[in-house]
């Protein structure tokens, strides 16, 4: 696909509503774009069973742009990016399973038990 016509597409493309989006970002910070997010996630378990062994490693992708979840971690060779916990298996690298870091709770309490969040333990 020609770069032109990939952001001519890029620019049209849109997830969710804007005018809705507010009502349901001061709930959901990934409000934008939650539903392809899950949709995506809900079929990553139906084309590859992993094998006995599974590992859950952060993920740094790299991103500059506006985003209230936006982290900086100086020891990653990209420092800024979204966050992500990924379930993976240990032979292919699959990832199975995926959660997006949207910061701390709001009751502002340490965060437990990723593996169970990510249905591993």
């Amino acid at each position: 696909m020609p770069l032109k016509v990939f952001n001519t597409s890029s620019r049209m493309l849109c997830f969710d509503n804007r005018e809705s989006r507010p009502a349901k970002h001061v709930r959901d910070k990934l409000a934008a774009i939650r539903e392809v997010w899950e949709e995506w996630l809900e079929r990553l378990p139906y084309l590859y069973n992993p094998g006995p062994e599974v590992t859950v490693d952060e993920q740094l992708v790299p991103f500059r742009g506006c985003c209230p979840f936006r982290q900086y971690m100086p020891s990653k060779p990209a420092k800024y990016g979204i966050k992500i916990w990924v379930a993976c298996d240990t032979q292919s690298s699959y990832a199975w399973k995926m959660q997006v870091y949207t910061g701390k709770p709001t009751g502002g309490g340490l965060e437990k038990n990723q593996m169970t969040v990510l249905g591993c333990a």
